[in-house]
C-alpha cells in the first residue's frame, strides 16, 4: 500500500544554459501515504444515496482490512468513471476498485485483474457490488479477497445499500460472493 509522489521544486539543466546562483538551491519534496487507494465506479451516478453508500463501503472495508492486518488500514476513495479506474488500476495508481450497481465495465476487465462479485439473492442489479483487484500484488489481493465478503455484511453498509437501491432500510437481501476470475 504505497503511494509515492515525487515533486521536483527546482531542476537544473546544464544543456539549456540555466545556472543556479549560490543562494538558490534545488529541493525535492517526497509525499507518502499508507492509505489504500480505492477507485469508486458508481454506475448510477445520479443516485442521491451514492455518497453515503461510498462512505459506508470505505468504512466497512477499512474496518475489515484493519482487523486482518491487526493495524489501522485507512482507505482513500476516489470517484472515477470506468475508463479512468481501469487505466489507474493498470498503472498502479489505484490499489483496488469497487464497481457499484451492475456489471463491471469492459474497460475494467483484464487478465491483470481479478473480479470478486457480490450478487444479491433478489437479483436486483442495483445491489451488485464488484471488487476489482490487481494480480500484480498477490498479498494485497488475498487480503482484499478475505475482507470483501465481511465488509459487505456490515450493518451500516447494508443499510446504505438498501437506501441506494430504493428498498426499505430494514429489509435485508443476502449477498452471494464469488470470484469470477480475470
Amino acid at each position: 500500500m504505497k503511494i509515492l509522489q515525487v515533486v521536483v521544486a527546482c531542476a537544473l539543466t546544464l544543456a539549456s544554459g540555466l545556472v543556479l546562483r549560490a543562494d538558490e538551491k534545488a529541493t525535492v519534496k517526497v509525499e507518502a501515504s499508507r492509505a489504500l487507494s480505492l477507485a469508486v465506479v458508481d454506475l448510477d451516478r445520479k443516485n442521491p444515496a451514492s455518497e453515503s453508500l461510498h462512505e459506508a463501503f470505505k468504512d466497512s472495508l477499512s474496518y475489515e482490512m484493519s482487523q486482518l492486518c491487526k493495524m489501522p488500514t485507512p482507505i482513500k476513495p476516489i470517484k472515477l468513471d470506468a475508463s479512468r479506474a481501469g487505466w489507474g488500476l493498470g498503472t498502479g495508481t489505484y490499489d483496488v476498485a469497487v464497481v457499484i450497481g451492475g456489471t463491471v465495465p469492459k474497460t475494467m476487465v483484464s487478465a491483470a485483474f481479478t473480479i470478486i462479485k457480490a450478487v444479491p439473492d433478489s437479483g436486483d442489479t442495483k445491489r451488485v457490488i464488484s471488487l476489482v483487484t490487481r494480480n500484480e500484488d498477490p498479498g494485497l489481493a488475498k487480503l482484499l479477497n478475505d475482507a470483501f465478503p465481511e465488509a459487505i455484511k456490515g450493518q451500516f453498509f447494508q443499510r446504505a445499500l438498501m437506501r441506494y437501491s430504493g428498498a426499505p432500510e430494514d429489509s435485508h437481501d443476502g449477498l452471494k460472493v464469488a470470484g469470477i476470475g480475470h
